[in-house]
């Protein structure tokens, strides 16, 4: 059966499952639960934006459950459509969000129940990875499981903040005229990342092109050298408006003193400026340079139901590491276990030529890699190497053999996902 926005379904308990109709009644209800759940006033805004402007909003599905006898919203989860490349291949990805449940409905399973239409929707929707931001360990019992860096942090003190005098270098707040240069700048980037946010110039204006910026909306600007445009950057505030966000593409150190200097001037009352930066950036480890301490960050929760069809979308990406290897013009079947299933990849003359999945606990000595659970998408999404995960994991196998191949086809490599949300 087709889900469509005006889904219901009844539960029991004097329950009803929906999916909104984007109706202004929803609306209002959907606002007020989130507000009162979340206890965040800031989150009016942001909702309603999502809501009403936002260039997905369309293709968002507000998913919730109700009393049926007073239509008052108890629980509730959102899907959100994005786009991540991987090596430049799209792939379609949605995202959770404004998951909450009301107190006193909490532990009845409700979370399940709609966590199953979600992934239902994902199937229809053909979104073959879910990712979230939300809070630690919950999201394990749905599947999913920690991958890519997500809010990294890094302390400087004021002092060390370079003082020389750059009044060559200027910025100017961004508009839409220049959304085309920013775009080839944004891409260059991103070349040097295996996951990546795919840009779009609608989303990338409502989330990155504000007057004002905040936790969940940036503002961008243009660096300028002697008025010529050089890059830009875009800048907010962390979830819990403790770090600036900061976006930053590869530029000259000038140009990060400059604006390492600008975030100093915003920070006037604290000894310590703490940035929001992805690690992996040249910006990030110019911090660090010149004292920038790291701290502790987090990571993208993701889940990929279906990890045959995630492998066949990115066979393009494994032929081309084979192409690049030793291995050039490879015939063999390469098996892939996370215990529960095994992925057979069968490769002619260095093609992907078919997929097999078999259910059930893998024959010892059938599979080239083995790891536990969901942790196997650590290694498919490169974010980890298999000795990594090893050392965590004991019962991780690597077929003798087999290492240099499966080095070959899933090396660790950064990546600099976002979010349009």
């Amino acid at each position: 059966m087709m889900i469509q926005k005006g889904y219901s379904k009844i539960i029991g308990n004097n329950l009803t499952l929906r999916v909104a109709i984007d109706d202004t009644d929803e609306f209002q209800r959907f606002l007020s639960f989130n507000v009162t759940v979340h206890q965040e006033e800031s989150l009016k805004k942001y909702i309603s934006r999502l809501y009403l402007e936002h260039p997905k909003r369309d293709e968002i599905y507000w998913i919730y459950i109700e009393k049926k006898d007073s239509n008052k919203i108890v629980s509730s989860i959102t899907l959100m459509p994005l786009e991540w490349n991987f090596n430049g291949i799209p792939i379609p990805i949605c995202e959770m969000g404004l998951v909450g449940t009301l107190p006193e409905y909490r532990n009845r399973g409700l979370m399940g129940i709609m966590n199953k239409l979600y992934e239902n929707i994902m199937r229809q929707e053909g979104y073959l990875l879910s990712v979230i931001r939300g809070i630690p360990y919950y999201y394990r019992r749905f599947g999913y499981e920690f991958a890519l860096n997500l809010d990294e942090r890094i302390l400087l003190n004021k002092s060390q903040v370079p003082s020389r005098k750059l009044e060559m270098i200027s910025f100017q707040k961004a508009t839409k005229q220049d959304l085309a240069f920013i775009k080839s700048i944004y891409n260059k980037e991103q070349e040097r990342f295996f996951v990546t946010n795919r840009f779009n110039s609608d989303n990338f204006m409502c989330k990155f092109m504000n007057d004002d910026f905040d936790d969940n909306f940036l503002s961008t600007f243009l660096i300028k050298i002697k008025g010529k445009p050089i890059s830009f950057f875009s800048i907010g505030m962390s979830y819990d408006n403790v770090a600036f966000s900061l976006i930053v593409p590869e530029v000259n150190e000038e140009s990060m003193i400059k604006i390492l200097q600008y975030v100093k001037t915003l920070n006037e009352k604290k000894d310590q400026i703490v940035f929001h930066v992805n690690s992996d950036t040249k910006f990030a480890q110019y911090i660090c340079s010149i004292g920038g301490k790291r701290d502790l960050g987090y990571g993208w929760q993701i889940r990929i139901p279906n990890i045959k069809e995630f492998l066949q979308a990115i066979s393009p990406v494994l032929e081309q590491r084979i192409e690049r290897s030793s291995y050039k013009g490879l015939s063999q079947d390469i098996v892939i276990s996370d215990y529960r299933e095994s992925f057979t990849l069968r490769f002619k003359n260095g093609k992907v030529e078919n997929f097999e999945v078999k259910k059930g606990y893998p024959f010892p000595g059938s599979c080239d890699v083995q790891i536990p659970n969901s942790t196997l998408i650590k290694l498919l999404l490169s974010d980890k190497t298999f000795e990594e995960i090893k050392y965590i994991l004991k019962d991780s196998i690597l077929k003798p053999g087999s290492e240099k191949l499966i080095k070959i086809l899933f090396p660790k490599k950064p990546s600099i996902p976002d979010t349009y949300y």
